[in-house]
């Protein structure tokens, strides 16, 4: 199996300064990817491990508008600096300023994605790693991007949850060229980023299965009638589940899903997934454990399609390489036998 891998999110290791001087590290640490990597180097699988093509700015161009403001930010910062939204527009037309702090919080809607020097060539590698892993998805059958930082927050005009640019949407876009693509998002956050992105869209349907947004992050998107709009009307499927959810109720949601894209007929698929969902992860609230994503992997990978998974969260360290190693080796057993 193919996994797609730049080692350059190790550049990307985003803190904080607190008033008295307490500093603070974001769940998203470099250690996430290499803990995987090094998992499934580890396994028993046959493993292909290949960096990413250098993409043309243009990927990120055709989904995202701050790609510019979050490139020229990040190249006036030295190693030390950092620039940390804390002031943001309220729901309203604004004009849109030219002082940076002041524009961070323009593109940004959260405190926890700040921009160092660093943070556009980590997060455009990631996304390369995705695009990547689409241009060969035909050929391959079974891909894999080992992404960080992650993505499915990142909407089309602003950025956040740890997330720049939205990998797996980039990654659809792709594929999108050449057929119906799905987008089923496992991560325990609503995929809130590739929601906004293809809304509007029926060559897309965006399927996510997460945590209530009425009390989990990102709260304002993610809710059951939240059905798409225009020519999109019907090709976004979100299945919002209560904390504490059981591994029977996440299937039940999860066969729900299948069925959704059963109907739908893609030609590709593309899984986000997130392993904060599993029991005791300190960003989720489900109760899954390791012996549930072979099981979650064979019933997705039934659906016999090409599929791109794309890495997206998962903070509790002591069990996400095995986690990762669990859900992608049925996959790969059920998919290519």
């Amino acid at each position: 199996m193919k996994i797609i891998h730049s080692l350059n999110h190790l550049i990307h290791n985003p803190r904080w300064e607190f008033t008295r001087g307490r500093r603070i590290y974001s769940k998203d640490i470099p250690s996430r990817a290499t803990i995987i990597r090094e998992a499934l180097l580890a396994s028993d699988m046959s493993i292909d491990l290949v960096p990413p093509i250098d993409q043309s700015i243009g990927h990120l161009e055709a989904i995202h508008g701050y790609v510019d403001f979050l490139r020229d930010a990040a190249a006036t910062l030295d190693d030390d600096a950092i620039i940390y939204p804390d002031v943001f527009p309220i729901r309203r037309k604004v004009n849109r300023p030219d002082h940076q702090p002041a524009l961070a919080g323009y593109y940004c809607f959260d405190t926890g994605t700040p921009i160092t020097r660093h943070a556009f060539a980590a997060a455009k590698a990631s996304a390369d790693c995705a695009i990547t892993g689409a241009q060969i998805l035909a050929q391959e059958g079974l891909v894999y991007a080992l992404c960080r930082p992650p993505g499915h927050h990142a909407e089309r005009e602003v950025f956040g949850g740890y997330c720049y640019f939205n990998n797996a949407a980039l990654a659809a876009n792709v594929l999108a060229e050449h057929g119906r693509v799905v987008l089923l998002d496992i991560d325990f956050h609503h995929g809130n980023g590739s929601q906004d992105i293809f809304y509007a869209s029926s060559r897309v349907l965006t399927v996510s299965i997460h945590g209530d947004p009425a009390i989990t992050f990102p709260y304002f998107s993610g809710f059951a009638d939240e059905r798409g709009d225009g020519e999109g009307l019907g090709y976004n499927f979100n299945l919002p589940l209560a904390p504490g959810a059981r591994a029977e109720v996440y299937l039940a949601a999860l066969d729900e899903a299948l069925s959704a894209i059963k109907r739908f007929d893609p030609l590709f698929l593309i899984v986000p997934v997130g392993f904060d969902t599993c029991r005791g992860d300190p960003a989720g609230s489900f109760d899954l454990t390791t012996r549930h994503y072979p099981v979650i992997a064979s019933r997705i990978a039934h659906l016999g399609l090409p599929t791109l998974i794309v890495q997206e969260g998962g903070y509790r360290t002591q069990n996400l390489g095995k986690n990762a190693v669990a859900f992608l080796q049925e996959f790969r057993k059920e998919l290519t036998g």
